[in-house]
């Protein structure tokens, strides 16, 4: 029954309510826009309430069931509008999937599925910065608060005792978690959420290479076992110093969902909003592109250098390029929170 119910609160918190708050954000033509949106939204909903619990102490169940409300009410607000004006829909014709195609999408698939079983069954990362998520999720679930004692001794601590880990609230969403499902955070935290996160992983690194190759799936798909092949090799050959190591043996921590989620997800959306005709869809890019550079913030501390840095060399060069200078203030307000992380946690 727990797993079924487990199940449950998964497919609502990171299907139904991102889909729902999507919705409203990307005005739901295009599915992927719209449940991404949705997903990093509700991430930065969970980033705010997180602040300002962990500064008033405020309890950890408490601002789990404001987060649902506000979320939940959003997300039936935005199906309630799917419903009346049309679901989103994938992008592009739908176009056959030929022999080749499909046993190529079969083996990226079941590479995939090898590594995330791999990295949930099979591996072990003890050091201080995966103890300290792990260790920050747990004791925020005992303690009923959110992030206010010491990981590693249980004493109470005063606000932003430890800003990066503090601002970088990510290990606090497996104790929200765990309060809904009522699953231990640390199993959430290392063995359920991978089983999402490694898959969302690879898509992203799909979608870019369809940019790539965009009239061809076979090369797209043949480019994703590739990389996959890729990452195993760099993480044999670099260890624990390479991002791609990081995916495969600690997918759930923030610098490796830096790395393999959130740095090429903002890359896909920039290439894709400068590719974009449409007016209708360059405002939904536009608007996915700041709620994800927005929940940086609350993935990993290394993001509030890395995000302000990628958006000002791609955008510079945009700018410089195409002369649409309207389009600086845009690209300043997706990197200002990032940017003001960064500036509080140096000085």
């Amino acid at each position: 029954m727990t797993a079924v119910w487990t199940g449950i609160v998964l497919a609502a918190v990171l299907l139904g309510i991102p889909f729902g708050m999507g919705r409203l954000l990307t005005g739901g033509k295009s599915l992927r826009l719209t449940m991404l949106g949705g997903l990093f939204a509700s991430f930065c909903v969970f980033e705010a309430l997180a602040m300002v619990f962990h500064v008033t102490q405020g309890s950890l169940r408490v601002m789990t069931a404001l987060w649902c409300a506000v979320c939940g009410g959003l997300a039936v607000w935005g199906w309630l509008r799917a419903r009346r004006t049309g679901w989103p829909q994938p992008e592009g014709p739908a176009l056959r999937w030929d022999r080749v195609e499909k046993l190529l999408l079969a083996a990226a698939v079941a590479l995939i599925a090898l590594q995330t079983l791999n990295t949930v069954l099979n591996t072990f990362y003890g050091n201080w910065d995966d103890e300290t998520y792990c260790g920050t999720a747990v004791t925020s679930w005992y303690t009923d608060t959110v992030n206010r004692y010491a990981p590693s001794t249980g004493a109470w601590q005063p606000p932003f005792y430890n800003q990066k880990y503090v601002i970088a609230s990510w290990p606090v969403y497996s104790s929200m978690l765990a309060v809904l499902t009522g699953v231990h955070p640390a199993i959430l935290f290392r063995t359920v959420l991978p089983l999402f996160e490694m898959p969302l992983a690879y898509w992203v690194a799909y979608r870019l290479l369809r940019c790539f190759f965009a009239q061809s799936r076979k090369k797209a798909l043949l480019g994703l076992l590739y990389f996959q092949v890729f990452v195993w090799m760099a993480a044999e050959s670099m260890g624990e110093h390479s991002g791609e190591w990081w995916m495969l043996v600690n997918g759930w921590t923030g610098k490796a969902l830096m790395a393999s989620l959130v740095t090429p997800l903002i890359l896909w959306l920039l290439i894709a909003l400068d590719r974009a005709g449409d007016a209708a869809q360059r405002r939904a890019l536009w608007r996915v592109l700041l709620v994800v550079c927005w929940a940086a913030c609350f993935v990993s501390a290394s993001l509030f250098f890395v995000v302000p840095l990628e958006l000002a060399v791609w955008g510079g060069l945009r700018l410089l390029r195409t002369r649409r200078w309207g389009e600086a203030p845009a690209y300043l307000l997706c990197g200002a929170p990032a940017a003001f992380c960064a500036l509080i946690t140096l000085f």
